[in-house]
């Protein structure tokens, strides 16, 4: 289509008589990403031009083999004036368009956010190829069959379907995009307690999940100390030491039990930030490979109940007195916890444990150990199998650096009711280590109770 504004001829130069700065320019062929639609001549710039006659457009230029852009000028009138020179006295200011220094830093913030987040939105969409990548080839590593693109319809010209075509990027995509858990990978979107999220494949699921109170420690042999050791800072005995190490042999033994991972099973551990928890953790894992060892994670809510700061032993002695007459579970030590505080905080942590369980966190034969303090533990089987508040004070603090294994029950029929806390059961023997803990106590049935007697308490 033939343009209504006359284009000069390739490589001949302006013949309009202009002589101005910025003027006078040849036609340039420039590719498609340096056509400027808009331009104003030099002496004008951030301005209007006074006679309009700045106004550059792009003309496409098309042969048999290829296209350019020519800038032309265009001539807005007939008047062949000249425009006129710039000042003398342009100062860089005039240049900005009447801008103030304020209103220019403004533009480079603006322009610098703009970067920036820019630059966020391709590492994000570089961690998700990643993560991606990863995902297909963990599936190769485990032998999974990975989908195929569908191949075209048979060809009508032979008769005979196409070779298979090659996976494309999309496939590998929609593996990512399935339910990692399966696979054995965390997938964060089933981190939730609600219809579904509990796993119909066991895999998902730990094997076990091992509960350990610290072994002993300073405090355990002398009561005092609390007085003048920060309770998170008592550390261990040299037989506590000895007790962590023999804790590490005694969960080895558990878990070289199952024929089927004696040789591949994987531990992850939560902590107390205590020390005595810590060195505890630290001789457990003195008796494993490190390719049994998946990970740790420190967890504030699994530390001991506060009985107060520096711990006056007389004045303790009298508090603990006055917790019997008021009741060990509610009794608030002065600026410390009550037993129904440490209820709280550990139900905030089972519950994200849980979700971290069912979103396949511990999948493909991890099992769990959570290293902890005597009420700590006790609380949290309290949590885990609704005691009540009389069966708790029933039941005695396990020996120190002692497992208690919960085991993952496997039901012949259909589990799509039941909570992931009823798949798992205390073991005879841990019973047995738990003094006053009862059969009915660790039923997993979640069931409600027919009647609850009246605790002597309330008499």
């Amino acid at each position: 289509m033939q343009s209504s504004l006359p284009l000069r001829a390739r490589g001949q130069a302006s013949t309009s008589g202009r002589a101005g700065p910025g003027h006078g320019r040849s036609v340039q062929h420039l590719p498609v990403r340096q056509v400027a639609l808009s331009v104003r001549c030099r002496p004008h710039v951030g301005r209007e031009c006074p006679r309009g006659r700045c106004a550059l457009v792009a003309r496409a230029l098309s042969d048999s083999s290829t296209t350019e852009f020519a800038i032309v000028e265009e001539a807005a009138t007939l008047d062949a004036t000249p425009h006129p020179s710039p000042p003398e006295d342009l100062k860089p200011a005039d240049l900005a368009g009447g801008l103030t220094l304020s209103d220019l830093a403004l533009q480079v913030h603006q322009l610098r956010c703009l970067v920036q987040t820019q630059q966020d939105i391709i590492y994000s969409q570089k961690a998700k190829i990643e993560q991606l990548t990863e995902t297909v080839q963990e599936e190769i590593q485990r032998g999974r069959p990975l989908p195929t693109v569908p191949p075209p319809a048979t060809s009508s010209m032979d008769g005979m379907p196409p070779p298979p075509r090659a996976i494309s990027p999309f496939a590998m995509q929609a593996v990512g995009y399935g339910d990692r858990r399966l696979a054995g990978l965390y997938d964060a979107r089933f981190h939730s307690t609600h219809n579904g999220a509990t796993p119909k494949d066991y895999r998902v699921l730990p094997e076990r999940i091992i509960l350990v109170r610290h072994a002993e420690s300073e405090g355990n042999v002398d009561n005092k100390a609390y007085s003048y050791i920060p309770d998170s800072q008592v550390p261990l005995t040299a037989r506590g030491h000895m007790q962590a190490r023999e804790a590490g042999q005694m969960i080895k033994q558990v878990m070289k039990s199952d024929p089927e991972a004696r040789d591949n099973f994987r531990l992850f551990f939560y902590i107390s930030p205590y020390k005595r928890s810590l060195q505890t953790y630290e001789g457990i894992c003195s008796q494993f490979p490190s390719h049994h060892l998946l990970g740790v994670q420190e967890e504030v809510q699994l530390r001991e109940q506060d009985f107060g700061n520096f711990q006056d032993h007389v004045g303790k002695q009298r508090e603990k007195a006055e917790r019997l007459r008021f009741g060990r579970f509610f009794y608030r030590f002065p600026n410390g916890e009550s037993g129904a505080d440490v209820y709280d905080r550990i139900t905030i942590f089972e519950d994200h444990m849980i979700r971290d369980i069912n979103a396949g966190r511990f999948a493909d034969k991890t099992s769990l150990v959570l290293v902890t303090h005597g009420l700590a533990l006790r609380v949290f089987l309290m949590r885990w199998f609704h005691w009540t508040v009389d069966e708790f004070l029933s039941v005695y603090n396990p020996g120190n650096a002692e497992p208690l294994v919960l085991e993952r029950v496997h039901f012949s029929d259909d589990t799509s009711w039941r909570h992931t806390k009823s798949l798992y059961r205390l073991t005879d023997e841990s019973m047995r280590a738990l003094k006053g803990c009862t059969m009915e106590m660790c039923s997993t049935d979640h069931l409600p109770r027919s009647g609850l007697k009246v605790s002597t308490r309330l008499l």
